[in-house]
């Protein structure tokens, strides 16, 4: 059960937390916010809180039990979506868009090292791949449950779908308090941030994750303006586009996970990276059949990439640790996250063309393969597994 209620606890961070507000925000601005510059301010605090979220899983790390974090941010995100279906004013807004913001981070941090530690090391890429798997889970359902809610009550119905998140996500969080029982491990010293240090690659690991923050924010913010003001697609034609990353987005971790067990997990993230940085090229040829192939090859890079160096860093860490390093180098990746859209749109406002916007990022992904290289060709040897139940 461990590994099924890791994979619906990163749906519920990052389909529910995170990326649903994106599908609701032109409902939610012409019903309550009514201006486009708040509602972005509304995603950027989102951000911001994920950010703090990330920053205190990895202060509290060596006090707090990794499956502790998960369930206790299992509960933050669904007091935050709640609060967002039932928000009668802006203010409120704020409130659940940072509570779900926060416990989106409480989740999916520690997530992946818990993943790692319940099986054999051979096996570690593709557990981690598979619980990353289901943050691409929570963003198709949280698309499909859009669309059917529309369909149903009107494009400007928006609490109905958080409504309905919630109760999905309390009953995770229901799930992860009867059934997240991971193995303990004895902790020898203390927990530090600075435990990221112990990783073999470590700079490199941190500056490539990035470089792919700022990629992914460019290329995900701006993939369907630029297919319908650049290269003259229809709505519908650049939609289907981006829903096809999202497909993809669900398979790239497992696939490139499993891959890294065989490969090793530098030639792995090199390769991830460098396929990123096509897909991004391809953007500005504005033509099918490469706008599909591009969304295919940047889905599978966007979740496969992620899951290969967090198995990286569990080749070293206990989960504890794990949960520190991995919010450590979720800070940069963040970071890069808030700077991507503001200099995406101002490139884009500059020259008149998304087109130099999406080189930028092809750089930034580029310049992550070439961090990646000064990795070790094979992860070192993981800590000993322990077997006891993990305390509550």
């Amino acid at each position: 059960m461990l590994i099924p209620i890791l994979v619906l606890a990163a749906g519920v961070a990052q389909g529910f937390g995170r990326f649903g507000y994106a599908l609701l925000l032109p409902a939610v601005n012409a019903d309550l916010v009514h201006s486009y510059t708040l509602a972005g301010l509304l995603g950027t605090l989102n951000l911001t809180a994920y950010l703090g979220g990330a920053l205190l899983v990895s202060l509290t790390a060596g006090r707090t039990a990794p499956a502790t974090s998960v369930r206790l941010g299992l509960l933050s995100t669904t007091t935050g979506v709640s609060v967002l279906a039932l928000a009668p004013s802006v203010p409120v807004l704020v409130a659940g868009m940072v509570l779900a913001g926060f416990g989106g981070a409480l989740i999916w941090v520690p997530a992946p090292g818990i993943a790692g530690s319940a099986v054999p090391v051979a096996r570690r890429g593709l557990a981690i791949g598979l619980t990353g798997s289901g943050v691409g889970l929570g963003v198709v359902a949280s698309s499909g449950l859009t669309a059917v809610v529309h369909a149903v009550a009107g494009p400007d119905a928006w609490r109905p779908v958080w409504g309905i998140e919630a109760v999905v996500s309390a009953l995770v969080a229901v799930a992860a308090a009867r059934w997240l029982r991971p193995a303990v491990f004895p902790v020898s010293g203390p927990v530090r941030v600075s435990a990221l240090r112990a990783v073999p690659g470590w700079i490199g690991s941190t500056l490539s994750y990035g470089g792919y923050g700022l990629a992914i924010a460019i290329y995900m913010t701006f993939l369907v303006a630029a297919y319908e003001d650049d290269a003259g697609f229809s709505s519908g034609h650049a939609s289907a586009v981006f829903a096809l990353t999202g497909v993809c987005i669900t398979a790239g971790g497992i696939l490139l996970g499993r891959w890294s067990d065989a490969v090793g997990r530098r030639a792995a993230m090199m390769w991830a990276y460098a396929g990123m940085t096509v897909a991004i090229l391809l953007v500005p040829v504005g033509a099918e059949p490469w706008a599909a192939f591009s969304a295919l090859l940047f889905g599978l890079a966007m979740s496969g990439a992620p899951a290969v160096l967090a198995a990286h860093l569990a080749d070293t860490l206990d989960p504890r640790r794990f949960a520190a390093a991995f919010g450590a180098v979720t800070l940069v990746f963040g970071l890069a996250q808030l700077v991507g859209p503001q200099l995406g749109g101002w490139i884009a406002d500059r020259t008149g063309s998304f087109s130099t916007a999406f080189l930028v990022a092809a750089a930034a992904a580029l310049g992550a393969a070439v961090a990646s290289a000064t990795l070790p060709r094979r992860g070192t040897a993981a800590p000993s597994l322990g077997t006891a139940p993990e305390a509550s």
